[in-house]
């Protein structure tokens, strides 16, 4: 009897108190550092692979040009949010979230060094899982759904995102993994898969309608436009002169840039205005 009530206690369906998350934070920080590198490599390799398919349920929408502004923005955010869901709830590395280790590292819970390691491993993961969907998308010619239309979303994605000025990136990024984090912090809370799914969606779903920029994504969606502009071209009727100047952005050079100021955003906007934020409001009561 005395086993059933400890069963039924955990399975309770409220969700744990705003203060019980900093400690929930810092276990799972912890877990992170103990994976050997094989282990958290294949899981990063997944979170990968998880936000690329997000990423390309969000681009079959951007390939029906009929669709409202806001409601293209909108509808992509919805479709986007199946990644981060995925890695909630099937569990995976991705960097962008990791970046609340900090919390950890801050407390003496875990080292510098390896939250460091934990980060590097995984940022080369999430590429390596990124670059797997491109390749299996390319073979799959899933740029041409909709008569090639796919396949121009994915090059105008990637145009819009490298001719971004290198501070627009950068906040972007900052705002981007403010609300990535907040949702992973958020998903803390949850007792059930429901309680996770249910306070994911919606800060996911707001980055990608304001055109935040989020680091793994990128490292889906710019390659993928690559990909796409050097595979199968630019479908329909297109000015000589945007062309010309899609051509000379959408290319590895650019995609680093992108991703780099990205990753410095998604740095601040997650490691400090959420790991440490929470670190300040809660670490006394936590020690």
């Amino acid at each position: 009897m005395e086993e059933l009530k400890k069963e039924v206690a955990a399975a309770k369906p409220d969700c744990r108190g705003a203060a019980a998350l900093f400690t929930q934070a810092q276990n799972v920080a912890i877990g992170k550092t103990k994976l050997d590198i094989a282990p958290a490599f294949a899981l990063s390799i997944m979170a990968g692979m998880m936000i690329a398919t997000g990423a390309t349920f969000m681009l079959l929408v951007k390939g029906d040009t009929t669709l409202p502004f806001a409601a293209s923005q909108v509808l992509g955010g919805l479709c986007f949010a199946l990644g981060l869901l995925c890695v909630i709830v099937a569990g995976a590395e991705l960097f962008t979230g990791n970046c609340l280790m900090v919390c950890a590292a801050a407390s003496n819970k875990i080292s510098w060094g390896a939250m460091i390691k934990n980060w590097v491993i995984v940022y080369i993961g999430n590429l390596v899982g990124s670059l797997i969907i491109v390749a299996l998308l390319i073979g799959g010619n899933f740029a041409g759904m909709n008569g090639g239309a796919v396949g121009n979303a994915m090059i105008n994605v990637a145009y819009s995102k490298i001719s971004l000025a290198p501070q627009v990136i950068f906040f972007r990024g900052i705002m981007c993994n403010w609300l990535v984090c907040l949702a992973v912090w958020m998903g803390f809370a949850g007792r059930t898969v429901i309680d996770k799914v249910f306070t994911s969606i919606f800060p996911v779903m707001a980055f990608v309608a304001c055109g935040f920029e989020h680091c793994v994504a990128n490292m889906f969606f710019l390659p993928m436009g690559i990909a796409a502009l050097n595979t199968y071209g630019y479908v329909g009727d297109i000015d000589a002169a945007k062309l010309d100047a899609i051509t000379q952005a959408v290319n590895v050079g650019g995609a680093c840039y992108n991703i780099g100021l990205a990753t410095l955003g998604n740095i601040v906007g997650g490691a400090i205005m959420v790991g440490l934020v929470y670190w300040v409001a809660y670490h006394k009561k936590a020690a």
